[in-house]
């Protein structure tokens, strides 16, 4: 399975893509790209090379978080909602389509976890989430981003000084992904979630075991001038958060001599 990330500065559209694998380079490898759009609408193309990439729109216009293959199949997440996607490849030469989007769970309960953490005075919250696979499991990572709020000279409203405070990580049942539960250990894996989200072995990768490495993958607007400036290691074992890399090691750029986002590179083996 190989997970890209795409941003595209100008319309601030952004897609998750996911590859799936039947076999190492397979031709049969499917892709499925999740594109958010500025009205927050959700759609989904998928394709199989070299065929035509076809495009399923997501009713009632809802904003999926994250897609993931599992187990042969396409999930979606939304706040507190768990989609399985029916994918057929027999008709029309083998051009994938969505036959159906089956909402399996609308209601995670596991997640209130994160959700009834104390919060920080003054200070505002909100929930991203996550999917990777992860030692035969589909893991659900739910990020809690805290920040205070302030108002621009337009009179709209932003947060500021956002900074992960926690992270919470359930797990699907072996034989039902409809029932979660709550995971205190990855076994020796490290995660890296963002835009593209990857579960390796620790010791493979110079990475800390039961540790969820984050990025600051949601604030474009402040990302040039500062691309750390929510990177982070939340440590499952103890709940601490440390930074991702040394202050002395942090370049602050100028806005406008930098348009790039912060994103996670894996080594071809590691897909």
């Amino acid at each position: 399975m190989q997970h890209v990330h795409v941003t595209n500065s100008v319309n601030r559209t952004h897609a998750n893509p996911h590859r799936f694998e039947t076999l190492p380079s397979s031709p049969d490898s499917l892709f499925a790209v999740l594109i958010t759009d500025n009205s927050f609408l959700s759609v989904i193309s998928i394709c199989r090379p070299p065929n035509q990439a076809v495009t399923f729109r997501v009713p009632n216009g809802e904003r999926i978080s994250d897609i993931a293959f599992f187990d042969g199949k396409l999930y979606a997440i939304l706040v507190k909602k768990f989609y399985v996607l029916a994918i057929d490849t027999s008709l029309d030469k083998g051009v994938p389509t969505v036959q159906s989007m089956t909402c399996i769970t609308d209601s995670i309960c596991v997640l209130e976890a994160i959700s009834s953490q104390p919060k920080p005075k003054g200070r505002i919250c909100v929930n991203c989430s996550y999917l990777v696979e992860s030692s035969g499991r589909l893991l659900h990572v739910m990020r809690l981003i805290c920040g205070r709020v302030s108002t621009d000279v337009s009179g709209r409203s932003r947060m500021e000084d956002k900074r992960t405070v926690s992270t919470d990580v359930s797990g699907t049942a072996e034989s039902n992904c409809g029932q979660w539960r709550r995971v205190s250990s990855l076994g020796g894996q490290a995660l890296f979630i963002g835009k593209h989200s990857r579960s390796l072995p620790a010791y493979e990768c110079g990475a800390q075991e039961d540790c969820i490495y984050f990025m600051c993958d949601y604030d474009w607007a402040n990302s040039a001038a500062d691309p750390f400036q929510d990177c982070g290691v939340f440590n499952m074992r103890n709940g601490t958060i440390t930074p991702l890399l040394p202050e002395a090691k942090v370049v602050r750029q100028r806005p406008h001599h930098h348009k790039g986002r912060t994103t996670w590179f894996f080594p071809s083996e590691a897909m």
